[in-house]
């Protein structure tokens, strides 16, 4: 239930939110690397344990790099809804996008 392993047709800014709200384990393949991370929570702040294959241990991520390096995976992965992203780059690029969108 709080697996992500697939596609969702979602913009990726809502994608960021439902995996954090949901403390969701997130699984792909990467450049044929397997990949997971695990959205954790010490109270209010969210918490990213990262597996990385090339390295011997987890990554824990918290603060401003949480959110970049969930956005940046959840790319990787093709998990958000990409043709949006290629149909309205000024939504992402423009005077009116955000840290996210960016």
């Amino acid at each position: 239930q709080n697996v992500l392993y697939e596609r969702k047709n979602m913009l990726y800014e809502q994608l960021l939110e439902y995996v954090t709200t949901n403390k969701m384990l997130v699984t792909c393949c990467i450049d044929a690397h397997f990949t997971a991370f695990q959205i954790i929570s010490n109270g209010r702040t969210p918490t990213l344990l990262y597996y990385d294959p090339l390295k011997p241990y987890l990554y824990r991520v918290t603060g401003d790099g949480f959110r970049v390096l969930v956005i940046f995976l959840l790319l990787k992965c093709n998990y958000g809804d990409s043709q949006h992203v290629q149909e309205n780059k000024d939504y992402y690029v423009g005077s009116g996008g955000n840290n996210v969108r960016r």
